[in-house]
């Protein structure tokens, strides 16, 4: 529920796009409202977890020029073969239940990258005290990917709105552009 001090900070975050276009699931619409920020030739960081995959796989129908660096062996496999696209795998210590890398030399190999835009996939966002994560490891990463892009993109379904989680990435930004459905509750927005 919307309290006078979270809606002026919903004043500042005035990018929360709320996404149906026509796509039947919520993780479809979510991601093909992310892809809409894309452009060919951009270079791009993608997260890890199962909405990340089914983004990637969206980028494969959407562009055919693209470099990707991620940390998710499944969004690599997604893309690895895939037309013109580069991908960029930071390794390290493999994490087999995220199915990804993380640790140091994953750390170190996301420090030293710049992309345009970051799409980050994250646990729960509170309009009050920012967006968080449960995954230590991955915590790190995902810190790590709002650093070092230009533009910050945080995909979220509406059933993660006005939660917390156990680890915070960051207080809500102006600079993030926050996607969901538009099944978002009337009185988040």
């Amino acid at each position: 529920m919307l309290n006078k001090e979270n809606r002026n900070q919903l004043d500042k975050i005035s990018s929360i796009l709320c996404c149906d276009f026509g796509v039947a699931d919520v993780e479809g619409r979510v991601c093909y409202s992310g892809s809409s920020n894309i452009t060919e030739g951009d270079i791009i960081s993608v997260d890890s977890g199962s909405t990340a995959v089914f983004f990637a796989q969206m980028l494969r129908e959407k562009f055919s020029d693209l470099t990707v660096v991620t940390h998710s062996l499944d969004v690599f496999e997604a893309l690895k073969d895939y037309k013109d696209f580069k991908v960029i795998l930071c390794g390290g210590h493999y994490l087999r239940e995220e199915n990804a890398f993380a640790g140091e030399l994953t750390l170190n190999m996301l420090s030293d990258v710049h992309v345009n835009k970051a799409f980050v996939f994250v646990s729960a966002i509170s309009l009050d005290k920012g967006i968080y994560d449960y995954q230590k490891e991955i915590y790190q990463l995902q810190k790590k990917m709002l650093q070092t892009a230009d533009k910050v993109f945080v995909l979220a379904d509406s059933s993660k709105f006005e939660k917390t989680g156990l680890l915070n990435l960051s207080d809500m930004k102006t600079e993030y552009v926050y996607i969901t459905d538009s099944s978002l509750n009337e009185q988040v927005l």
